[in-house]
């Protein structure tokens, strides 16, 4: 187990008000310029919030894809979110073989990621020079007369699941590139060839891939042309060429395959092919003399409807598949068939499906060279039961061509999102409908999803259908769900309803640790108190090494002291506007103390002055809420010392000047138990000074529990860590002090019992006697030996608090008394939160368990008082 004295806090603290700015820039810093980042993941997004000259974080991702290219080192990937990037992209860094670079266009159902080039002869995504690159998703446009994609000089590059439209070739390989692989991509181009592999080119792959060359210009032209490019494989691709040429090996292509490919260049359209006009002597399929005795072709449909040959084999034209195997052993699985192709769907990203009675289902051979698992749109191969299985392989009902024929997944019902079993406090499990359970409708579709959690910018998008989210903070959270059988690819999906989710988080304590003392230049550069109106601004930046973005609250004991006139200290997240509650209530000289427990926002934390003189504030860390940590168990309050009479103690006597006194509370905590809750209060002081509460057997740290004067009876709540189920208490002062604490709950594992995760909120006034504000009765003083019933805020969801935390102030009290808070309905227990005397202000923090939804407060008084109170937060059970 970690020792908590440990603690390692990261603040920084400015001064607001009277003057002093609210920001600082270290000299010589810079403010431009792309800087690399250590992240795993570079954001790109043209969106306000993005900055070409920033590190690519998710909350402010880069504008351009070609800034986060310019940094990019091995084993990161770049997530770019949808939209239109008027730029050329030029990718000329590389990976390695452990840390491949992985650029990610993240197509969702809100759009797609489409690149421009909107310069002539220029390609609108180039790749050179560079090994161990994939670039996934993208949609690249050409400028006139340019590729869409290059890759030149380049080696284990992939081009996978976009779309390429270009004006020379859509993609062009060339110069000495090897292990290029094209797969599932869809190629439109106007140029001579749709894909182009240049001499000098080794290894490219082509598959699962939809290409359609456009005739133009008065020439016919060709879907895939590899020429002098040893071991190209062109695999399960549907071949769009009108009147022009399927697949061409040219020069010494030696050591190539060709096969499971659907080849239409007839003329029409491809849903209703037509003959050519004559003469017609484009090929399908046409292999060189230098290539055709080492590569193989087979498994091909072609359709002869154009009214040309369909194969050219080393300069010979054979006009069915039967002459070419009786010639040549190859093509004995070749099919001469109209493919039955329908039309074209997907918009940028097109692609043609399959007829019921297309010749190209369940014949294809699943262990072809270069044959993928699935198809173009991530489908895995089905099997069509009306249809016999004609093809070979793993599985022998895959499909000839791009795309597999199937039937459209429908979408129904409504996503689920729980607490994750087994995972942290913030983490929930999403699933889709009937995921995880019998009866799921997306198994076999190829289904892909997109889960957009609130707290991310960018989606999660992926096949699974469930998928676990760690979100930052506790709260209401909300997932959207969407499905496409297209992997995305056309931006498009179907969306299910929202679906939401409360998750609150769990506790870490730690040894008190001061923060802050405007006195002493702790946190702060001056000794300068906080000026009437004036806040003082607490940045956070991390804690016990978690960051800020991961907190969800702190909990500080704060302390005012030398306060020059009346007034109240309000504690709040930073970011936010000043709530009308307060957490501490003071007059001119005296020294007040309170748990204060505040979420975590924007910069930090704020301390407001609403008082007529200066203050001096001091803040001691107890704990912090977040995914990790302990659970919470409320327990009615118990008394667990009172040095009065001698319960919890050695005898009845005070605490002596600097004495420790050891509080076991084995017995009244179970073993898991990390930490205690425990109300503390001073009563019969002889002299001004302060206790401290830790953990058993540690140093005393340079913190305060509270603070007393002499005479004065004070309490305040304290969390502090359990050491064997003890912790300590001293005396930090010249006369002796009685001491009486209240046990009203702790923090544990699971098996201790302790399961509440806590939703915190800025402070919210829920109760004011003063003017009936949350009360079910007129406003007005609670009478002597009476209480009010209070209504903790409208949860958020459907978790209700189980237990709550409130700042409880009395004010106006006609006589000495105390306040005790405990589950309405039950029985008062032998216990107060705080003590008062006549005439003064006093708040301190009450943790207390609801009953029927409501609270009690007592006025254990014999003079009527004034009851304020804000709740801060409450917790709630994950499990229901």
């Amino acid at each position: 187990m970690r020792r908590l004295t440990a603690t390692r806090v990261a603040v920084t603290v400015l001064l607001v008000g009277a003057g002093v700015p609210t920001a600082m820039v270290p000299a010589g810093a810079t403010t431009t310029g792309p800087m690399a980042s250590s992240a795993s993941t570079l954001y790109v997004a043209n969106q306000a919030a993005c900055s070409d000259a920033g590190q690519g974080s998710a909350a402010q991702p880069f504008c351009t894809v070609s800034a986060a290219a310019a940094v990019v080192a091995p084993g990161q990937t770049v997530r770019v979110e949808p939209g239109s990037y008027h730029e050329q992209l030029r990718i000329s860094r590389s990976g390695t073989d452990a840390a491949p670079i992985t650029f990610v266009a993240e197509n969702t159902a809100q759009g797609m990621v489409r690149v421009f080039s909107d310069t002539a002869s220029v390609p609108a995504v180039s790749v050179s020079g560079v090994r161990n690159v994939t670039l996934r998703g993208f949609t690249a446009f050409a400028g006139s007369g340019a590729d869409a994609f290059r890759v030149s000089d380049s080696y284990l590059v992939a081009i996978e699941q976009g779309s390429a439209h270009g004006n020379a070739a859509g993609v062009r390989v060339t110069g000495s590139s090897s292990t290029v692989s094209v797969r599932q991509v869809s190629v439109v181009d106007r140029g001579p060839a749709a894909i182009q592999v240049d001499a000098g080119v080794s290894g490219t792959s082509v598959t699962a891939s939809t290409i359609t060359a456009l005739s133009g210009s008065g020439r016919a032209a060709t879907g895939v042309l590899a020429t002098d490019a040893p071991g190209t494989t062109v695999t399960g691709n549907t071949v769009i060429a009108p009147c022009g040429q399927g697949i061409a090996l040219a020069g010494a292509s030696v050591g190539s395959s060709i096969e499971n490919n659907i080849v239409e260049n007839a003329g029409g359209s491809p849903k209703a092919p037509a003959a050519c006009p004559a003469p017609f002597t484009s090929t399908a399929i046409s292999v060189s003399a230098d290539s055709a005795d080492s590569t193989g072709v087979d498994y091909n449909l072609v359709d002869p409807t154009g009214g040309g040959a369909p194969y050219n084999w080393s300069g010979t034209v054979y006009p069915t598949p039967a002459a070419l195997t009786a010639a040549t052993g190859q093509g004995a699985h070749e099919l001469s068939a109209a493919p039955q192709l329908t039309d074209a769907v997907g918009g940028d990203i097109s692609w043609y499906p399959l007829a019921s009675t297309s010749p190209a289902i369940d014949s294809a051979d699943a262990d072809a060279r270069g044959a993928l698992a699935v198809d173009y749109l991530g489908a895995p191969h089905q099997d069509v039961p009306a249809v016999p299985n004609t093809g070979a392989g793993k599985t022998a009902y895959a499909d000839r061509g791009a795309v597999e024929f199937a039937a459209a997944a429908a979408s129904s019902g409504s996503p689920r999102i729980v607490q994750a079993p087994g995972g942290g406090a913030l983490e929930v499990e999403a699933s889709v409908p009937g995921a995880g359970y019998p009866g799921a409708p997306y198994g076999a579709t190829g289904a892909s999803f997109a889960y957009q959690f609130d707290d991310e910018p960018f989606p999660v998008v992926t096949t699974e259908g469930t998928v676990r989210h760690t979100f930052q903070r506790a709260g209401y959270h909300g997932v959207r769900i969407a499905v496409s059988t297209d992997g995305f690819r056309t931006g498009t999906g179907v969306s299910f309803p929202d679906g939401g989710v409360v998750v609150g988080a769990d506790y870490t304590p730690v040894a008190p640790t001061r923060l802050l003392d405007t006195r002493n230049r702790i946190g702060t550069p001056t000794t300068t108190p906080v000026a009437p109106g004036g806040d003082l601004l607490l940045p956070i930046t991390s804690v016990d090494g978690t960051p800020a973005a991961e907190l969800t609250a702190v909990t500080v004991n704060v302390t005012v002291t030398e306060p020059t006139g009346t007034g109240f200290l309000t504690v709040y997240p930073d970011g936010r506007s000043l709530p009308n509650a307060s957490n501490l209530n003071f007059t001119p000289g005296q020294t007040v103390p309170n748990l204060v427990t505040v979420p975590v926002e924007g910069g930090g934390i704020r301390f407001h002055n609403t008082g007529s003189g200066t203050v001096h504030v001091i803040a001691d860390l107890a704990g912090y809420y977040s995914n990790k940590g302990y659970g919470f168990k409320p327990l009615a309050p118990t008394r667990v010392l009172d040095t009065r009479s001698g319960l919890g103690a050695s005898a009845a006597r005070p605490m002596a000047v600097g004495e420790y006194l050891r509080v076991n509370l084995s017995d009244r905590i179970p073993a898991g138990a990390k930490a205690a809750v425990l109300n503390v209060t001073v009563t019969e002081p002889q002299d001004t000074g302060f206790l401290t509460a830790f953990p058993d057997g540690q140093l005393l740290p340079n913190a305060s529990s509270l603070n007393f004067t002499p005479g004065l009876t004070v309490a305040n709540l304290v969390t502090v860590p359990v050491s064997n189920g003890r912790i300590d208490l001293h005396n930090s002062s010249f006369g002796t002090v009685h001491v009486v604490a209240d046990l009203a709950g702790y923090y544990g594992t699971p098996d201790s019992g302790a399961t509440l995760s806590y939703i915190p909120q800025s402070p919210v006034r829920v109760a004011d006697t003063r003017d009936g504000t949350g009360l079910n009765r007129s406003a007005g003083a609670v009478a002597p030996q009476d209480g009010i019933s209070i209504y903790p805020s409208l949860p958020l969801g459907d978790k209700w608090p189980v237990s709550v935390l409130f700042n409880v102030t009395v004010t106006e009290p006609r006589d000495t008394g105390f306040l005790t808070a405990y589950p309405d309905g039950r029985t008062r227990p032998t216990a107060s939160n705080l003590n008062f005397t006549p005439g003064r202000t006093v708040p301190n923090l009450v943790s207390v368990p609801v009953a029927d939804g409501r609270v009690r407060i007592d006025n254990g008084s014999f003079g009527p008082v004034q009851i304020v109170v804000d709740e801060q937060g409450y917790f709630i059970d994950p499990t229901h």
